[in-house]
């Protein structure tokens, strides 16, 4: 049966210092939409490059990124060196902001001998193909209540600021505890959203968790996702999604799509 669809990728890309490897993945997957955590510019470390910028150049996507730390000891001919949130996507982008958590483990950065960095987290807001979306890195350092009030927080503004058919996507890196454990997940399916891998087996998206920590939710969507084996590209997996809504966008692509069961909000 035919769906009008969208692909849509997160990863974290570690830096993108894998940068050619991490680039032929993604065209490889041919997504519609893509939102990577840790996405370098003006880093020594990732060659100098802006990130974002050149992937959505690679991958021929419009993109839009937001600065979450300043790396410290990484920066050059004195460009500041960040670390960023991006979104890249076929179709127009509106509406990007960023939402700064007010809850942040900032002297874990601000101290760290082996990264230091001045900053915080962010989660990256922006609308594309007719969708709400949030692409979020949640706090590795702090605790899970910490992580929890980041996530209330992205929830809080979509319950603010919900288009009329209310359909959004909140992807990325969680950085969260086993899911029977982590009461942000409480939070998401009271708000009405639903992930991306409900019907299949909990797979490692990184390769420092035996439990998946990088996530795709959607609202008012239907969504069929996986994790992709994409070798030592990156220290996480990316995870993979087909998306599917009545009319998402005039003009999407049209997909083939074989689902089990379509669900909705």
């Amino acid at each position: 049966e035919l769906h009008t669809a969208l692909r849509v990728v997160t990863w974290n890309i570690e830096q993108g210092v894998r940068f050619d490897d991490i680039a032929q993945q993604l065209q490889r997957m041919n997504a519609d939409v893509v939102l990577v955590q840790e996405a370098d510019i003006a880093c020594k470390r990732s060659g100098n490059r802006n990130v974002p910028r050149d992937l959505a150049h690679a991958l021929q996507m419009n993109w839009v990124a937001a600065g979450e730390f300043q790396e410290i000891g990484e920066s050059s001919k004195g460009i500041p060196a960040l670390t960023t949130q991006a979104i890249l996507s076929r179709y127009p982008i509106t509406g990007a902001t960023t939402i700064r958590f007010a809850n942040q483990a900032l002297l874990r950065w601000k101290f760290s001998p082996v990264q230091p960095r001045r900053g915080g987290r962010i989660a990256l807001k922006a609308r594309t193909a007719g969708v709400q979306l949030y692409n979020a890195h949640i706090e590795s350092a702090g605790n899970e209540t910490l992580r929890t009030r980041q996530m209330r927080q992205i929830l809080d503004d979509f319950s603010r600021n919900r288009t009329e058919n209310g359909r959004a996507i909140i992807a990325g890196d969680f950085n969260n505890l086993p899911e029977t454990r982590s009461p942000m997940f409480r939070g998401l399916g009271e708000g009405g959203f639903q992930k991306a891998l409900e019907r299949v087996a909990p797979a490692r998206t990184s390769a420092g968790n035996k439990h998946p920590i990088d996530w795709i939710f959607v609202r008012g969507l239907a969504a069929e996702g996986q994790v992709v084996d994409t070798g030592k590209a990156s220290d996480h997996f990316p995870v993979l999604a087909e998306i599917t809504a009545a009319a998402l966008l005039p003009g999407a692509r049209e997909r083939t799509l074989r689902m089990e069961t379509t669900r909705t909000q």
